[in-house]
């Protein structure tokens, strides 16, 4: 990210919990959800890969300054705000911030965090459907159906 801690307090304030550095690595991040247990996302300077390890550290950092500024992953996480708010907090920030459709399956709200990292973000009038088409015993049995 060019500004790990504006991203990271953005997200937070989409999940309405709080963000922190993250003081294992200079310059990054933390967002924690509002929900406990939370869940976390961090985020580090634009740059910085995290390469596994065969040690009890399990990883470490590096630096690729030629790294590109778009991301090759994507999350999905739930929301309690509504897509308003959302929408807000991403036009402030000068992200992309749309309505997409998955297949006619379910919507997301996709929010480019520094429009180079898709979050898929579901407010609460979005999770039903996305709760419908998206759990694990659905997804397996879509595999199966594929291998078909």
């Amino acid at each position: 990210m060019s500004d790990p801690e504006r991203a990271a307090q953005a997200v937070a304030e989409i999940w309405q919990g709080s963000a922190y550095p993250f003081f294992p690595y200079p310059g990054a991040w933390i967002a924690f959800s509002g929900e406990e247990p939370s869940s976390q996302i961090e985020f580090y300077p634009q740059g910085t890969e995290l390469a596994p390890l065969d040690t009890s550290d399990d990883y470490e950092f590096r630096v690729n300054r030629t790294a590109s500024s778009l991301t090759p992953t994507h999350i999905a996480i739930k929301a309690s705000s509504d897509r308003s708010t959302i929408e807000k907090i991403a036009a402030r920030e000068g992200w992309r911030c749309r309505l997409g459709n998955r297949g006619g399956a379910f919507d997301v709200l996709d929010v480019w965090v520094e429009n180079r990292l898709m979050i898929e973000v579901l407010t609460p009038d979005l999770q039903p459907a996305f709760d419908a088409a998206m759990n694990a015993q659905r997804w397996g049995d879509l595999v199966e159906q594929f291998r078909r």
